[in-house]
């Protein structure tokens, strides 16, 4: 986990609301059970967003803010990884993909799922460069209506004839179809022009076909497309019709009454902007899994529909409040669009037989300078990018990069230039896989620890700055570049394959509920197991199972019932927790792991007396921090990583001595080897490092 709390004096707020949860989630454990987290939300008053930790908010929401004295902003932290919010939307390939592009070409494109058709035969796959645009908030915080997509959608209060007009030029134009939405609204406190742009959105301005659809003699109506999906279009309506019939919406005013309560159903679970009705990252009732369509555009376009209509009525000068979403670990600066790039992918070319002196540019264009000349076809180049107006971007082997037009009279693309076939696991968090050697280049995605890579180049031929790239395959098919330095030896983890017939779910908690279920794992698929639930430092059952959690080989980060994984022998494989004794001679201290008992010290030692810190003897029980081994004539100190109390545990009031001992609160006086046993990041320092180890701990059983 990277560390994000550096200075405490500006993180205060923030560690109060977290003693408050934790003082929760110790009550929680003790019982064996899991609830969900919601986000963190605090209005914004000029100076209370980290900006260390969200760059680049700020600065947007000061000019809003200065230019829009009535309006507040709410900041909305979700406590989600970027890259595992990205992650865990770029999934469903070639089933039911989270996210579809109408007409997307290029870079829009996933390409897992190129050109395969969805929904009508128009949507696309999107790719993780579209979603990681049209997630970045960042990229829509300016004055103009895409901002309008974070509006909170309490209801605002409008006359009819204000809704009438919002509805002129549409198949809705109705003063009863005004005063039906007007008045729907009112009840359930729902902003009136927030669904007529989503029934404009789903239906477009004439109306499509599911709004109104004749059956057995009777007309029903299905103006918001609720339940109307499927891959063509007739399978579309046929859903539609079906959920019109078993809702029993025979009139315009049921079918608005039905689609005002589906929206108020997304808003009572916090998902109250448009931005949350599309991508469910509130931890309330789980996440990625209530999200109302497909169309990744849906926000973007739903807000400008909203904000014309508002302004059309002269509301924007009203009090209005933005929600605006921010992730753990967000890229520096917001994500690029796709747009002007073709395709993002390595590809090898070259100066075919013949041909020499071919031209690499520093830009893509033929009036800008000379990066290097090709001399002939002896030379093997990395194609990283190729843009739409026909360039390519291409990286040389020591690092440098330039553009040549892809001309096919002198150049050539080659079989990929790979030497490998290697199963290498990531090994540390935020790794960065960029599509050619060089942090220059363009990012496709982060990789995660525990992640199951091929390494399909260790040739070492791109090695430049001190830096080796080796070239990497994922288990979707993407390739791109990683440093060498965090490829690690399969045989250096615990992979596991998923033995469940009809698949497993990967949840974003240890438990059956419904809500927790972020995506299913096809039988026989295999994750790497990263830690283990536990609770007061043994392992603990939740809904009748052992969880374990694991990443997959996508990157996805979960937990799976143990049941269903098999280890390389086709056994359930055992927990995670490993007896550790480690004897230093020089600072007379015996540093174990947090399942280590006296017996397990005893084996290891051989002959000794071990005693607590009162002096009574002991003869097998948990070992805690202070007991004492004496052997022969020497005494040690037992030191247990994380357990500061010394009750043999490490558990949530763990966390909160540290804490209290860092701020000075309290009565916590860690001193000798407490205080060492509060070191768990092991950098001989106390500091908010340790107790967000210690939280991961509890919370995803990550060994201290």
């Amino acid at each position: 986990m990277k560390e994000k709390i550096n200075i405490l004096n500006k993180v205060v707020p923030a560690v109060l609301i977290a003693i408050l949860l934790f003082f929760i989630f110790d009550n929680i454990f003790l019982m064996n059970e899991v609830k969900a987290a919601e986000s963190h939300r605090y209005t914004y008053d000029g100076g209370n967003l980290d900006t260390n930790r969200y760059p680049g908010v700020k600065e947007k929401i000061d000019i809003l803010k200065r230019n829009h004295p009535n309006w507040t902003f709410t900041i909305m932290e979700t406590g989600l990884d970027w890259n595992q919010v990205i992650t865990a939307e770029y999934s469903g390939h070639w089933g039911k993909p989270k996210n579809l592009i109408q007409n997307g070409t290029g870079s829009w494109v996933c390409s897992i799922c190129g050109d395969h058709a969805y929904d009508n035969g128009s949507w696309k796959c999107a790719s993780e460069m579209t979603i990681r645009y049209y997630m970045d908030s960042r990229n829509w915080l300016s004055d103009n209506q895409y901002l309008f997509q974070f509006l909170q959608l309490d209801y605002i209060q409008s006359s009819d004839e204000q809704i009438y007009n919002a509805l002129s030029n549409t198949f809705l134009h109705n003063m009863d179809y005004a005063r039906q939405i007007n008045e729907a609204c009112r009840e359930s406190n729902v902003n009136p022009y927030y669904v007529v742009a989503r029934v404009i959105q789903e239906q477009g301005a004439g109306g499509g076909s599911t709004w109104k659809m004749e059956s057995g003699g009777v007309t029903y109506y299905n103006l918001f497309n609720i339940g109307a999906s499927g891959n063509s279009p007739s399978e579309i309506w046929n859903n539609a019709l079906a959920t019109a019939k078993s809702r029993g919406w025979t009139s315009v005013k049921a079918s608005i009454k039905g689609g005002v309560d589906t929206l108020t159903s997304y808003i009572n679970a916090k998902q109250n902007t448009q931005y949350l009705n599309k991508f469910d990252v509130e931890q309330y009732d789980g996440t990625y899994w209530r999200q109302y369509m497909q169309n990744i555009e849906a926000p973007k376009n739903e807000a400008s529909k909203m904000y014309s209509c508002m302004k059309e009525a002269r509301l924007l000068n009203q009090s209005l409040n933005f929600i605006i979403p921010v992730y753990e670990n967000m890229p520096q600066s917001a994500s690029q669009s796709p747009d002007g790039v073709g395709e993002i992918y390595p590809k090898n070319i070259r100066v075919k037989e013949g041909h020499s002196d071919v031209v690499l540019r520093t830009s893509a264009n033929t009036s800008s300078s000379v990066v290097y000349i090709i001399p002939d076809s002896s030379v093997v180049l990395l194609s990283v990018e190729r843009l739409n107006n026909g360039w390519h971007k291409v990286v040389l082997t020591d690092g440098r990069y330039g553009y040549l037009k892809f001309d096919t009279s002198y150049l050539e693309e080659i079989d990929d230039v790979t030497n490998c076939s290697e199963t290498k696991v990531i090994a540390s968090d935020g790794v960065p896989m960029y599509v050619g050697p060089g942090g220059s280049q363009t990012l496709l995605t982060t990789l995660s620890m525990g992640q199951s890579v091929t390494r399909i180049d260790n040739t070492g031929r791109y090695t430049f700055d001190g830096t080796t790239w080796d070239r990497i395959k994922l288990s979707d098919g993407r390739q791109g570049f990683v440093e060498r330095k965090y490829l690690l030896d399969e045989s250096s983890t615990e992979i596991l394959t998923i033995k469940a017939s009809g698949g497993l779910f990967l949840r974003s908690e240890p438990s059956m509920n419904e809500a927790n279920k972020i995506r299913l794992l096809s039988d026989g698929s295999k994750v790497t197991r990263i830690g283990t639930y536990m609770v007061n430092g043994q392992e603990a059952m939740a809904d009748n199972h052992y969880w374990d959690y694991v990443i997959t080989a996508d990157g996805a980060k979960g937990y799976v019932a143990r049941d269903y994984l098999r280890d390389k022998n086709g056994n359930i494989p055992g927990g995670l927790s490993k007896v550790e004794v480690e004897k230093d001679d020089v600072n007379k201290t015996i540093e174990i792991s947090e399942v280590t008992n006296i017996n397990n010290i005893k084996e290891k030692l051989g002959d000794c007396t071990i005693k607590r810190s009162d002096g009574s003897e002991v003869d097998n029980s948990l070992a805690k921090t202070g007991d004492r081994v004496i052997i022969g004539n020497d005494e040690y100190i037992v030191v247990k990583r994380g357990d500061c109390s010394g009750d043999g545990y490490v558990k949530a009031s763990d966390y909160l001595m540290i804490k209290d001992f860092i701020m000075g609160t309290g009565t916590a006086k860690l001193q000798g080897a407490y205080e060492k046993a509060a070191d768990v990041v092991k950098d001989n320092q106390t500091k908010a490092s340790d107790y967000l180890k210690i939280k991961d701990h509890i919370m995803y059983g990550v060994e201290v």
